[in-house]
């Protein structure tokens, strides 16, 4: 088996391919693989597929590969992968006279589209993961695991999958700065809603507090927070609101006021949107 970037390369030029059906439950509710596989691709082959149900993750180990997809071509070398949506058309083939070593994994799954989104969100199919990731480390471990099926397989595989997409969301985020230091303005921010929402705040009071562009300022605290700074502040109140539903007797009217929202029926209708259950609802589903 496969355990480390050594082992890998001490295959001959043999493909090692596992493809794979899976079961009714696998296919309700992991992530699941459809076919995983360490190749080598020569300069005179080209692979091209379109309208396949399925996502298709790519990593370089040696040599260098181009990827054609959504009218764009990118080039592959060490240390790089592709993730891609196969529904769309796309062809990859090797652009160096040695081989390119490639270790790629078919995969579908009830909620993989979620996580392409995130991916998805920077256009970029392709980026480079540093020796230290552990992407290529649980792409192994993925491939490994296909040699001796046990029932806990395909379990397993879902676990796994979920940590290699999570990390290859992570090198995305990681990706727009080398650093990824969050602005002292926008930590700033994100404090003062933590601190403060129990009083009224408005977008233009946050632009006029902190010296910037309304929109800019919600391009950005969502960009490094993960939501506009508005809707982060009505995350606040509804957890907190929560608490109150759970551990107190207050009345919603009373918890609405303490959250920093004056009208109840607003409250009410900003708590069911996100909770998908009204106040009294959640209460009771909870006590």
């Amino acid at each position: 088996m496969i355990s480390s970037e050594n082992d890998l390369h001490h295959f001959s030029q043999k493909p090692i391919r596992f493809i794979l059906t899976p079961s009714p439950v696998a296919q309700s509710t992991y992530l699941y693989i459809q076919e995983i596989g360490y190749h080598y691709i020569d300069s005179s082959s080209s692979i091209k597929h379109a309208k396949i149900a399925s996502y298709l993750f790519l990593y370089t180990l040696s040599g260098s590969g181009c990827l054609y997809y959504r009218g764009q071509s990118f080039l592959l070398q060490a240390g790089d992968f592709f993730w891609i949506d196969c529904k769309e058309e796309y062809r990859y083939e090797a652009k160096s006279e040695q081989p390119w070593e490639t270790l790629s994994i078919h995969m579908y799954g009830a909620t993989i589209a979620g996580y392409y989104d995130q991916y998805d969100n920077n256009q970029m199919p392709v980026y480079h993961s540093q020796s230290s990731s552990l992407i290529l480390e649980l792409a192994q471990q993925l491939l490994n695991l296909q040699y001796t099926r046990t029932q806990k397989t395909e379990l397993l595989n879902a676990q796994l999958l979920t940590q290699l997409l999570t990390e290859i969301i992570l090198t995305t985020i990681y990706a727009k700065d080398n650093t990824y230091s969050i602005p002292s303005k926008i930590l700033n921010m994100q404090t003062y809603l933590e601190h403060n929402y129990t009083q009224a705040i408005t977008l233009d009071q946050l632009a006029k507090q902190y010296g910037m562009n309304k929109f800019q300022l919600t391009k950005d605290f969502k960009q490094y927070i993960g939501l506009p700074p508005i809707e982060y502040l009505i995350h606040i109140r509804i957890n907190a609101a929560k608490g109150m539903l759970q551990y107190s007797d207050k009345s919603v009217q009373e918890i609405a006021n303490e959250v920093g929202v004056d009208n109840v029926s607003h409250f009410i209708n900003l708590f069911k949107a996100r909770v998908n259950c009204t106040p009294l609802s959640y209460r009771k589903e909870w006590s």
